[in-house]
């Protein structure tokens, strides 16, 4: 699938019609390249599925540590500029979409389900936060629900939302109903950090 079409949605024009910018040529050129290199990056380093790894195929599992040298980034990558330009790009590839919408879903998902998991199939850290809910604290599957946001439709532009909502557009991003945000994997605070300290159950 190639990179959607990237507008920008600039609020409402005449009878109503969704107003729409063009961003500027040099936007789409390097989105398009920064997108075109991190879907590389990620078909290049992922893991190829074999049985001794359990037939997973996506980013090195060991990435999810919490000493890995890619959650040291990820952390870093939370604040200032790094955090502002993450959240560019993400608005970038999601590209024109209706922000009410997205928000409608996302808050009737974080509001009618126990759990709910902003995810990417091919995420290490979505792998490990799957495995604690459901395996280690041991959730019944029915009550949480997963969204893999490279599978579905509206999936960039919900990780460009939740990244407004949570200031990380990083995945995964847990919500459990009654509490709220809890982060992605080890950070935010993150599910490993609170269910190693006896806060999530």
């Amino acid at each position: 699938a190639g990179l959607p079409s990237l507008r920008m949605a600039g609020g409402e024009g005449e009878e109503g019609k969704k107003k729409t910018m063009e961003r500027p040529l040099g936007d789409n050129i390097i989105t398009r390249a920064i997108y075109t290199l991190e879907m590389a990056r990620v078909k290049l380093m992922s893991e190829k599925p074999t049985e001794e790894n359990g037939n997973w195929e996506g980013e090195p599992r060991e990435w999810a540590e919490d000493t890995s040298v890619a959650q040291k980034v990820s952390e870093m990558s939370q604040v200032g500029p790094v955090a502002s330009f993450k959240q560019w790009i993400a608005e970038s590839i999601a590209g024109d979409y209706d922000a009410d919408e997205v928000n409608l879903r996302i808050q009737q998902t974080i509001d009618t389900s126990p759990v709910v998991m902003f995810s990417f199939t091919t995420c290490p850290f979505c792998l490990k936060s799957k495995k604690l809910l459901l395996e280690d604290i041991g959730i019944d599957p029915s009550k949480m629900v997963v969204i893999e946001c490279d599978e579905d439709d509206q999936g960039n532009a919900i990780r460009a939302e939740l990244g407004k909502r949570t200031g990380r557009t990083s995945m995964p991003s847990v919500w459990v109903k009654g509490s709220g945000y809890l982060g992605g994997c080890n950070d935010g605070p993150g599910v490993v950090p609170l269910y190693t300290e006896g806060r999530l159950e």
